[in-house]
């Protein structure tokens, strides 16, 4: 990594039930310190406008990455960060687009699965979430879940305890 830090273009993948903004503090520190920043939100997420339950496949909620990096130009690498559930998604890009594009995956308390969700295999792999998470099944109760949100109070008690509260 003898790059010159200004060179350097971070691609941050948030998680399940985030958005970009969840990488508002990262963001700004690499900034601070001369790299090229984006922070992502996959379809369906954050301030991206299209509905999380109506979005039929995983390369479709992947679509806003991979545009990005789509027109990434072909002299230039990205380092790709993923969170939580945004491990598939970098796994899935680095599938798409290879060294090519990608210098390096980091992962951060991400899943990782080595082909990203191609079998049912991999689909049970993800623990039982209970009470803790409520899914929305926009295709129909038969199928597949195609949004959850987290409980609230899980979400303070455990994801963001150390943030500051409202006042």
């Amino acid at each position: 990594m003898g790059e010159v830090p200004a060179t350097q273009h971070f691609v941050l993948v948030h998680g399940t039930c985030h958005g970009a903004w969840c990488w508002y503090k990262t963001a700004s520190l690499l900034k601070d310190s001369g790299f090229k920043v984006t922070a992502v939100d996959l379809c369906g997420s954050g301030l991206h406008p299209g509905n999380a339950d109506s979005i039929l496949s995983f390369e479709e909620y992947n679509k806003p990455l991979m545009d990005l990096l789509s027109t990434i130009p072909e002299d230039e690498k990205v380092i790709l960060v993923g969170h939580s559930a945004g491990g598939l998604s970098i796994t899935h890009a680095t599938h798409v687009f290879g060294m090519k594009k990608i210098s390096l995956c980091i992962y951060v308390t991400a899943i990782m699965l080595r082909n990203g969700i191609v079998s049912d295999q991999d689909r049970q792999a993800f623990p039982d979430l209970g009470d803790a998470v409520d899914f929305n099944f926009g295709l129909g109760p038969d199928r597949p879940p195609t949004s959850a949100i987290i409980n609230p109070y899980l979400q303070r008690k455990f994801l963001y305890q150390c943030s500051p509260h409202e006042g």
